[in-house]
């Protein structure tokens, strides 16, 4: 690891990366203190924010897959963030006659218009700046930086979701959107201090991400491990989006359908979220025996639904403190184990393929889970902790599942 951050270049990506996240939670947390403070519905408004930024991801899939590596990279991720910047400032210009009090109400669409293009953006910009880093670092040096990369921004994003909230509360709504806008100006400066030899853009035509697709799902039809493995990813991911948008309206609700903390408490049980996390994550990176075993996912998934449930009937912070470093510890690390058994039993020829088929696959999982609590009425009309009690249950009953369908089609095949 050490000579990993020895190397000028990476930091500079690293630290580009942390500034960035931590201003997507500064802003993230200051658009809910404004959906709270000019009584919005905060859920509401929140699902709305989510679906907004994970939608291009769906949409735009393909297309960054198609050609994205067909531009100079360190190019795209310095763009990305200029443009990135000017959004962030118009969402701060839209908000500032509600913040100053010029006016008492104003829609929001310009506001989720620019969210939208920011996540467009994202789409290409997050594969641009995975495929960077062989360009920086040698091939044996890659899992140690993206572990680096992966868990920094992780704690990055929890923490600042905690200064997100304190900023946007104890300065104002605009310091915390603005400081968004901070951060991406200071990633351009940081990415074009990166020296990278110019690469040549990839020749040819691009590869058909339809095609892939297709490949992809057929070959998962008739995998007897990899369907079920990736069945579970969308389960996660679909209560990850379901929690999310669950717990920011049951943080501020007052009793008896939610905690009655201000956008400041919400971050800092976010805090608490991000430090399980971390503690997760490493005791996964230890790598002992059990974490290979083919009960883990499914078993992390039934303990996430137990403290779902417990969450749900919780009215002390610091019990549900508590439940959400127990949330994080376990939920994290689900992906690793995974991944490691797709890797495992995927053959190399189609990997890629079943691999982008499972991210285009999340992305309609969360961006359903958005869209269900913004769009259906039982969603918008159901009290959080109602939403927590089912989405546990769920949880639970997909994880058994899951395990059953993945020993069925071992069984038959």
């Amino acid at each position: 690891m050490r000579v990993v951050l020895q190397n000028a270049n990476f930091r500079r990506l690293l630290l580009a990366a942390v500034l960035l996240r931590l201003g997507d939670a500064l802003m993230r947390m200051g658009l809910i203190e404004f959906f709270r403070v000019n009584e919005y519905d905060v859920k509401l408004e929140t699902a709305k924010l989510l679906f907004w930024l994970a939608l291009p991801g769906l949409v735009l899939g393909p297309v960054a897959i198609a050609y994205v590596d067909r531009w100079q990279r360190r190019s795209v991720l310095m763009i990305s963030d200029a443009a990135r910047a000017v959004m962030v400032v118009v969402i701060a210009v839209w908000l500032m006659p509600v913040v100053t009090g010029r006016l008492e109400w104003r829609g929001l669409g310009a506001v989720y218009a620019m969210i939208f293009l920011s996540g467009a953006v994202a789409t290409f910009y997050l594969p641009a700046r995975t495929a960077l880093l062989p360009n920086l670092l040698t091939n044996s040096e890659l899992i140690q930086a993206n572990t680096l990369l992966t868990a920094t921004v992780a704690v990055a994003n929890m923490g600042g979701s905690g200064l997100g909230g304190f900023v946007a509360e104890r300065m104002g709504v605009e310091w915390a959107v603005l400081a968004n806008a901070l951060a991406y100006v200071a990633s351009v400066g940081l990415v074009w201090a990166i020296r990278v030899e110019p690469g040549r853009a990839q020749q040819g035509a691009p590869t058909s991400s339809l095609a892939e697709l297709r490949a992809g799902l057929v070959y998962l039809w008739e995998h007897p491990t990899a369907l079920p493995l990736v069945i579970l990813t969308g389960v996660f991911a679909f209560v990850g989006g379901v929690f999310i948008v669950a717990f920011t309206g049951f943080a501020v609700t007052e009793p008896p359908d939610g905690l009655g903390l201000g956008t400041g408490g919400a971050g800092y049980l976010l805090v608490a979220f991000g430090v399980g996390s971390g503690v997760g994550l490493a005791l996964m990176g230890r790598a002992k025996e059990w974490t290979r075993a083919a009960w883990l996912p499914f078993g992390q998934l039934v303990i996430l639904g137990g403290l779902l449930l417990a969450l749900s009937s919780m009215s002390n912070p610091w019990l549900a403190a508590a439940a959400l470093f127990g949330l994080g510890m376990v939920g994290a690390p689900l992906m690793i184990p995974i991944d490691a058994r797709l890797q495992e039993h995927v053959e190399e020829q189609r990997r890629g393929a079943v691999f982008a088929t499972r991210g285009m696959l999340t992305s309609a999982t969360m961006v359903v889970a958005f869209w269900l609590q913004f769009g259906t009425n039982f969603f918008r009309e159901t009290p959080a902790p109602t939403i927590l009690w089912w989405l546990g249950i769920g949880t639970i009953v997909s994880g058994g599942l899951t395990f059953w369908a993945l020993h069925t089609r071992r069984s038959t095949n």
